[in-house]
């Protein structure tokens, strides 16, 4: 039997609500598989207090009547639950920030003790472009120059509204696409050490990597 991809993103939430445990903080990733373990969570007995890496979460965990706290409030994250673009398990690296929130992602998703990756089947190994956050005054040649070494930049433009995507933190983002055999945990520092760059969708930390099967079973594995 093959399940839909809401399913899956369904099933692989559930899997990864058995790591949660009363009273835990808990970093909130951003995405809409995130979405369905905000879902459970709301449903749940358990006590939580949620860090979201976006507004769009924060917006959707206050509705659902989940305890907010900024990083001000706490000085531990527990666990960390997020989701990806695209998963490379054989180069420990994962893709994020499709949805323009990779910077505080990571800043959420690091800071944590633990880490857990909730991804669909066809994540895994695909090539997604890697999104970079610049600082809008960086945006220039000199920039585009210096990525177009790792492949072709293109700036993010918005779809409701005039001009490009701009982040939470009042930042742009450039869409990178790398080829796959350029994807490395060293390009996470080559992309940082570009001035203007705050942060890329590369992401190496250590974490448990759980994965939707499309006939509904749910894979462990670790980057």
């Amino acid at each position: 039997m093959f399940f839909d991809p809401s399913k899956l993103k369904k099933i692989v939430a559930r899997a990864a609500l058995q790591y949660v445990h009363d009273g835990m903080i808990l970093g909130i990733g951003s995405g809409s598989t995130v979405r369905e373990l905000i879902e459970l969570l709301s449903a749940s007995h358990f006590r939580v207090k949620c860090v979201p890496t976006s507004y769009d979460t924060e917006l959707i965990l206050r509705k659902k009547n989940l305890s907010v706290l900024s990083l001000q409030d706490t000085d531990r994250i527990d666990l960390a639950i997020d989701g990806a673009d695209s998963v490379f398990l054989e180069k420990g690296v994962i893709i994020k920030g499709g949805g323009g929130a990779l910077l505080r992602e990571k800043i959420v998703d690091y800071f944590a003790d633990e880490l857990i990756i909730i991804v669909t089947e066809e994540k895994v190994g695909r090539l997604f472009p890697v999104p970079v956050e610049v600082l809008p005054f960086a945006y220039s040649k000199f920039l585009l120059e210096k990525l177009s070494a790792y492949g072709t930049p293109t700036l993010r433009m918005a779809r409701n509204k005039l001009g490009p995507v701009v982040t939470d933190n009042g930042n742009w983002i450039i869409d990178v696409k790398i080829p796959s055999d350029i994807i490395s945990r060293k390009l996470e520092d080559d992309l940082r050490r570009i001035p203007g760059v705050f942060e890329s969708g590369i992401f190496t930390k250590s974490a448990k990597v759980l994965i939707a099967r499309e006939d509904g079973d749910v894979e462990e594995a670790k980057i």
